[in-house]
């Protein structure tokens, strides 16, 4: 006959909770263990990468003074010039003034002449062609005489172009 033989096992609650919060504990170290690790690693790279910066950021520190010192006489030179120039270009612009004004009445001057001289020739051209009018009809010369009356009206022609410019 078969015997069935049946236990029975009693786990104190007490000492089962206790076991679940040592592989909790356990668990717990090996993660802090990793992170640890992993903090470790990044500190020493930070240590690396600061060692290896630190010849460069001290030689920049050790040139501040030399650049401040140059952008000090950089500005002052640019205040130099500022004032000046502030000094400098009212005088300029009242010579540009005098020099515009007088070279407006240097060309006022030359359309005057201008016109004066084109009425002289005018005048002189039209005594010719009177002349030549006396004398064609003595002397026969009419080619003669239409040039000059081509001439004479060129001349009124730059005359009037003069006065129209003049009144612009």
């Amino acid at each position: 006959m078969p015997f069935i033989l049946l236990s029975e096992v009693t786990v104190n609650l007490n000492e089962f909770m206790n076991i679940l919060i040592g592989i909790a504990g356990i668990v717990a170290l090996i993660a802090l263990t990793i992170f640890l690790f992993n903090l470790s690693n990044m500190v020493k790279k930070i240590k690396n990468m600061l060692d290896e910066s630190a010849l460069p950021i001290s030689q920049t520190i050790n040139q501040l003074p030399e650049v401040i010192k140059k952008a000090d006489k950089s500005l002052e030179d640019i205040n130099t010039i500022t004032e000046s120039a502030a000094k400098n270009v009212p005088e300029m612009l009242d010579d540009v003034n005098t020099a515009t004004s007088a070279l407006g009445t240097s060309v006022e001057s030359v359309a005057k002449t201008t016109t004066n001289l084109v009425d002289g020739v005018d005048g002189t051209v039209s005594g010719i062609k009177r002349g030549a009018n006396k004398l064609a009809s003595n002397l026969n010369i009419t080619g003669f005489i239409t040039l000059l009356g081509q001439i004479s009206a060129v001349m009124k022609v730059i005359k009037k172009f003069k006065k129209k410019k003049k009144r612009k």
